[in-house]
């Protein structure tokens, strides 16, 4: 059996094209230049040419950098401190695990997921930023940090591959793969994690804040439809990520109201914790087709 890719060829050039075109759009994505390391004013002290502010002699400081005029002036040791010089960064979390692959309208949950991917890395690679990411799938999947066209087209069409049967085998985790995220990225870089956050429990509140700290993180938490509300289609059999089946009866309009004021509940939950940690938010549905309307892009965003 074969099974088709989340997005054709076709559709990636037709996202490639509207990524510029976002990117061109100054109202809707305050775009600025930012092509090169040392464009943008980080806002990290560190090592660079820009002088930020002086501070009181530590040991261990280069006596290179020490601000004799302050500490003349002060009778007290003091060094420059300089704002850090870094190349915008964008690193990019797609979640393809099997509650992903999920879809009623239009498209699987996993394709929205890797359309706002392709967007991302397009939008990035367009203004000169590093993309780098991972795939969460039974294996997880990572992309190096990458200016190159080609190496951010060939991880745009990882993204967008087949998504072909799931081993038998567990599957990872956000609690267990955001520790190792935070591990690797470079101070600033722009985090975008596309899920359904489906298992986003209190385990993942710890590495999300940790995360918060050095690297602004935008949330976008893909759902269908059904997920919503359900239609009313009779009496189905439906079967959960458990395996377990069960028998309902979708033309019951009470039962259908349970569910929608149960999920509403669940989602608003979602959005409100991760939105309490102080990332930023997108819900998404699977059948918007610009999702670069709900999405901000990386143009304009400052390090």
């Amino acid at each position: 059996m074969i099974f088709p890719p989340l997005l054709t060829e076709t559709e990636l050039q037709a996202l490639y094209q509207r990524a510029r075109s976002a990117a061109a759009d100054a109202s809707l994505q305050n775009l600025l230049e930012q092509r090169q390391a040392g464009d943008v004013a980080s806002r990290y002290r560190g090592a660079g040419l820009d002088y930020a502010e002086s501070r009181p002699y530590q040991p261990g400081d280069e006596p290179r950098f020490m601000h004799w005029s302050v500490t003349a002036r002060t009778g007290k040791p003091h060094v420059k401190q300089f704002r850090e010089e870094r190349r915008p960064a964008v690193f990019i979390v797609l979640d393809r695990r099997k509650a992903m692959r999920f879809g009623t309208r239009v498209r699987l949950k996993a394709a929205q997921a890797a359309r706002v991917a392709a967007l991302a890395a397009f939008a990035a690679t367009q203004q000169g930023w590093a993309v780098s990411g991972v795939i969460l799938e039974a294996q997880p999947h990572w992309f190096l940090a990458s200016t190159d066209t080609h190496a951010v087209w060939e991880f745009v069409r990882q993204c967008a591959a087949t998504c072909s049967p799931l081993p038998p085998t567990a599957e990872p985790n956000l609690a267990n793969i955001l520790p190792l995220i935070n591990a690797q990225l470079v101070r600033g870089t722009h985090v975008y994690l596309l899920s359904d956050f489906a298992d986003l429990d209190a385990a993942c509140e710890a590495h999300i804040l940790q995360l918060l700290q050095h690297h602004p993180l935008f949330t976008v938490q893909v759902l269908d439809s059904a997920e919503c509300e359900l239609p009313a289609a009779g009496r189905l059999s439906l079967q959960g990520l458990d395996g377990v089946t069960h028998r309902v009866n979708l033309a019951d309009p009470l039962l259908r109201e349970q569910f929608r004021q149960q999920a509403a509940a669940l989602h608003e939950g979602q959005a409100q914790r991760l939105r309490g940690w102080g990332c930023h938010y997108s819900q998404l549905l699977t059948d918007v087709d610009a999702p670069e309307l709900a999405v901000p892009l990386p143009h304009g965003m400052g390090t």
